[in-house]
């Protein structure tokens, strides 16, 4: 659970946590499972990249993550998206995504333009790996899968701060099938509902 003081960096100004954000990730988690419309996805927390890609992101370990999914009683070849939380050289946040949709990975991040070198290769691997602990066989034609363009680009933060509240907002797009982006114009309005949001634990919230 999250606590009060915890929820301060929603203020402005503020550069969000790890528990906010994980927290977070879990209300949508719940949204996606109960709200009609919602894209079926698994969304682990801000541990399972570092886990798979180790020290720096140069160490693969699929031993780290192997339990994750069967851990959580998800298959991800049955879902849209495996959609996890990014902490970027311990400073910045970004979202990766496994796109099961359109086969391929997709990187969200409000500051730079492209993930570390190994983010493709890596996720090719667990996805490879995923399927032979799953179903015994290598997944057919995972070696085409590459980082895929969002049609419309990314939108930046326009200061050192909201990269945390983007990677909500960004992950709650993908996990809702929405056609638009937030912006840096949403930023304001967006920290108010994720600190309410959070606050009622409550993933039955309105899109208005």
């Amino acid at each position: 659970d999250v606590v009060r003081g915890q929820l301060a960096c929603l203020r402005p100004r503020g550069w969000l946590n790890d528990e906010v954000i994980n927290f977070y990730f879990k209300l949508l988690q719940e949204r996606c499972k109960r709200i009609p419309g919602m894209r079926q996805c698994w969304l682990p927390n801000s541990f399972f990249w570092p886990m798979l890609c180790g020290r720096q992101c140069m160490e693969y370990s699929y031993k780290n993550v192997k339990r994750w999914s069967k851990r959580a009683k998800v298959d991800i070849f049955k879902v849209d998206y495996v959609l996890f939380p990014m902490n970027v050289n311990g400073m910045h946040w970004a979202v990766g995504a496994i796109d099961f949709r359109d086969r391929g990975f997709r990187y969200l991040d409000s500051m730079f333009d492209s993930p570390h070198p190994n983010f493709a290769k890596f996720l090719r691997r667990y996805v490879n790996d995923e399927h032979l602990s799953r179903h015994g066989t290598p997944l057919e034609g995972i070696h085409s899968w590459d980082v895929l363009e969002e049609p419309c680009g990314v939108p930046r933060q326009h200061n050192g701060y909201d990269c945390g509240v983007f990677t909500c907002g960004f992950a709650e797009y993908l996990a809702s099938g929405r056609t638009q982006l937030c912006g840096q114009a949403d930023m304001a309005i967006l920290r108010k509902r994720l600190a309410a949001r959070i606050i009622r634990a409550d993933e039955m919230w309105d899109n208005t």
